[in-house]
């Protein structure tokens, strides 16, 4: 008899074992090429919105679902004709304001309140967005964040004032370290004191913060500048930016991923640009053309309009994430169109796969391979959980995509404000 009870202790003891085990592999990146991203769900009864993870799994073209919310967003939405507008409260708020996909997320004291970190390292911040203004008073303050890095400033009127003080928060570890640069430009268009910058990069090694400035001259050319401050000595220095021949659009935080210790960027034209912080030069990275012959596999007539960007894509390790619209209608805008998220791999420039939505058939995301071959399909409604059902005043948010430009699905990003 006790031989028998020690027999059945060790069998439930495995079996106790192999389903933590279980558990603990879903927490994990399924594998090296598995790009993870982020989808938000609309609790109604809880009236907030839940964040849940995902990874895109290239080499086995399937999509596995984490069935676990990180963090909520606890930001009550207003309403349009007597429904929530939800698809504001996404997105403004629901994003992380920095995340790499692999180790980070940076969430917001005000809004976010995390469930499950699984397997990364959450720092909270005091977002400013999430305070109420004064009365009759602009919010004059700005964050920016990238990895180990928030940048505050108090926004002054920078072409009156002789600068803009910039505090710098760095971290290493549970270390953390503040510093106080006060900064100013002057060129034809700054006179002293600048805004903040579109994009930053911090090097622990160097103590170093690097910070992009995006300006127009006085005849409306766009220019890059660089601004590298030595957190240690509370010092910086002026780069420019060389080898831009193109046209560059005003773009935000969200327009500019980071890989490695460089900037990929929306040019003018349908191009996607490089900035290289080592030696601070430009250079297109993809032409239209060559990104119109990388989807080429992905629809058999010509469309009528191709749009992509980097805004409301990402980067994860060498993959830039690009979202593309692609209208079929004899006149766009039609009601026969896909969006697309592309995945490229920065070091070949070729396409890895693609997720796509298509408007004809709008229950389901197909993921395809680099030569448009589908390999699985995952309902709408289950990878942004039930998507279909979240009311909205002007009906677009499913039918038409909405949920797709309002930021419902959110690859990694680390370049955030």
């Amino acid at each position: 008899m006790g031989k028998r009870i020690i027999i059945l202790f060790l069998i439930l003891t495995v079996l106790f074992i192999t389903g933590c085990n279980k558990e603990k592999t879903l927490n994990e990146t399924p594998n090296e090429n598995a790009i993870p991203f982020l989808t938000f769900a609309v609790n109604e009864r809880n009236h907030n919105v839940e964040a849940y993870l995902n990874y895109w799994d290239i080499e086995k073209g399937e999509i596995i679902q984490i069935d676990k919310v990180i963090y909520k967003v606890n930001k009550a939405p207003f309403y349009a004709d007597g429904k929530p507008v939800w698809e504001g409260i996404v997105r403004s708020f629901a994003y992380p304001l920095s995340w790499d996909g692999e180790n980070y997320i940076y969430l917001s004291s005000q809004y976010h309140e995390v469930k499950n970190p699984l397997n990364f390292k959450i720092r909270m911040f005091d977002d400013v967005r999430g305070k109420e203004p004064r009365k009759g008073v602009m919010c004059d303050t700005a964050c920016s964040y990238a990895k180990d890095l928030q940048v505050y400033l108090k926004i002054r009127n920078y072409l009156k004032a002789d600068y803009t003080a910039f505090i710098f928060t760095v971290f290493d570890g549970e270390k953390v370290r503040k510093k106080e640069v006060k900064i100013s430009l002057y060129n034809d268009t700054f006179h002293g004191g600048i805004p903040a910058g579109q994009a930053y990069l911090y090097d622990k090694d160097k103590e170093e913060v690097k910070s992009l400035h995006l300006y127009f001259d006085n005849v409306g050319m766009g220019h890059f500048l660089v601004c590298s401050v030595n957190i240690e000595k509370g010092t910086y220095q002026w780069y420019e930016v060389t080898g831009i021949k193109g046209c560059i659009p005003f773009m935000s935080q969200m327009g500019i991923s980071t890989i490695g210790n460089n900037f990929y960027a929306d040019e003018c034209g349908g191009y996607i640009g490089f900035i290289d912080m080592d030696n601070y030069s430009y250079k297109t990275f993809l032409s239209h053309d060559e990104i119109q012959k990388i989807l080429s596999p992905y629809f058999s007539t010509i469309p009528s309009y191709f749009f992509y960007t980097l805004r409301d894509g990402g980067e994860y390790k060498d993959f830039l994430i690009l979202s593309a619209y692609l209208d079929f209608g004899e006149e766009p805008p039609s009601n026969n169109f896909k969006r697309l998220f592309v995945a490229i791999n920065t070091k070949t420039k070729e396409c890895v796969g693609t997720l796509e939505w298509d408007s004809l058939h709008p229950e389901v995301f197909a993921v395809r391979d680099k030569n448009g071959k589908e390999l699985s399909k995952i309902a709408t409604d289950k990878l942004v959980k039930d998507i279909s059902k979240v009311q909205d005043a002007n009906e677009r948010i499913y039918t038409y995509g909405g949920f797709i430009d309002e930021g419902f699905i959110r690859f990694p990003h680390k370049n955030g404000d």
